[in-house]
């Protein structure tokens, strides 16, 4: 398969490395990914403005945007770096997990969900870790051994649209370890709070520096989550919407004019 591999950690991001590597073993592998860490972006896209794409090698490039714009330079309509629509858009392996409300700010996610959008099964990686200690072999092992069935859970807009529905990317969570994980969970996607505060130190009568602090984080779920799972030891795997989905429509509400 052709394969465009990207995140938001940047070109020289270890995660990204060993995921390229291994996949490089049975396909084709085209690597476009930010020139710096783009951590915590979401899906933002460079407008107005242009933007410096480098050749570090043959297949890889790194690019002055953001994880969205690497798949819109590489895959999209608009205009396309690789010489076909590749089959899959894979991002990551991301250093740190992406789970439940993490997906809305994560650019590993967005890349994903841009590829979903664009027509492409879209899949994310993500590892945690408690030990500051990451072992990415496993889950590029994993992701290698199972891309057959990733991209089956991955429904593209063009499938949406055929068959009247949302379309969905794959979000893969899992537990830094260098011991095997004790098997795969399909799972719903959690809810975070992060309570994080912010810092202000005022420099002069006019001028503030403000800086966030991350506070204790806090999970829950009502139904078996991704943070369960992966706290648990297992690989998650989680079906996510790609679209914005309304929470419907009430009927009997008058508003005023």
């Amino acid at each position: 398969m052709l394969l465009l591999l990207t995140n938001d950690d940047g070109i020289s991001g270890d995660g990204l490395s060993v995921l390229a590597k291994r996949l490089s073993f049975e396909h084709e592998v085209w690597v476009v990914a930010p020139d710096r860490n783009r951590s915590g972006v979401s899906q933002c896209v460079s407008m107005d403005r242009s933007l410096k794409l480098t050749k570090i090698k043959d297949r890889v490039y790194c690019y002055e945007g953001t994880p969205a714009d690497c798949v819109i330079l590489s895959a999209g309509s608009g205009g396309r770096l690789l010489s076909r629509v590749p089959d899959a858009v894979i991002s990551g392996i991301n250093q740190g997990a992406n789970i439940g409300t993490d997906i809305v700010y994560s650019g590993t996610a967005a890349a994903a969900r841009q590829a979903a959008l664009a027509g492409i099964p879209g899949i994310a990686l993500s590892l945690e870790t408690h030990d500051e200690n990451y072992y990415y072999d496993g889950l590029a092992d994993f992701a290698a051994k199972n891309l057959e069935l990733l991209i089956s859970l991955c429904r593209p807009v063009s499938y949406a649209e055929e068959h009247d529905g949302n379309s969905v990317f794959v979000n893969v969570n899992a537990l830094s370890s260098s011991a095997a994980y004790l098997g795969v969970k399909m799972t719903d996607i959690s809810f975070r709070r992060y309570n994080d505060s912010i810092k202000i130190d005022e420099i002069d009568d006019e001028t503030k520096i403000c800086s966030a602090q991350g506070g204790k984080i806090h999970t829950s779920g009502r139904t078996y989550h991704d943070y369960e799972a992966v706290e648990k030891g297992f690989i998650s795997v989680t079906r996510v919407y790609a679209e914005p989905k309304s929470a419907g429509i009430v009927d009997d509400i008058s508003f005023s004019l």
